[in-house]
């Protein structure tokens, strides 16, 4: 059974709605199009957390989800005013901002599984 990423998604968090679509344009001007598969409509979420990376912050908790997941395991997430779905991350950016923090930035882009 898949984990749930259960983290608070952070303001300047960035979602994008892409949708699959196949077109042929004809010499007059005419074109066809159309959808392709049976989900058309997939997100995709740019992710950025800073804090410290001891064990027991968030931060830390947040890559090692990241890390069990290791890039092509799925998991649940239900993206700010959507609806829950399967979702992969694949990499992550580790910054040092001094002091002893880190800004952590990731995307999470939605996948789909057969039931």
């Amino acid at each position: 059974m898949a984990e749930t990423y259960t983290f608070a998604t952070r303001l300047g968090a960035s979602g994008e709605v892409k949708q699959r679509v196949w077109e042929n344009e004809f010499g007059d001007g005419y074109a066809q199009s159309g959808g392709t598969g049976i989900n058309t409509k997939s997100e995709e979420w740019s992710h950025q957390a800073s804090g410290r990376l001891e064990a027991g912050q968030e931060l830390r908790l947040i890559r090692d989800f990241l890390d069990r997941h290791q890039g092509f395991k799925s998991f649940n997430w239900t993206p700010p005013g959507g609806v829950p779905g399967r979702y992969k991350a694949n990499g992550y950016k580790l910054d040092p901002l001094g002091a002893g923090l880190y800004r952590l930035s990731f995307t999470m882009k939605q996948t789909f599984t057969p039931y």
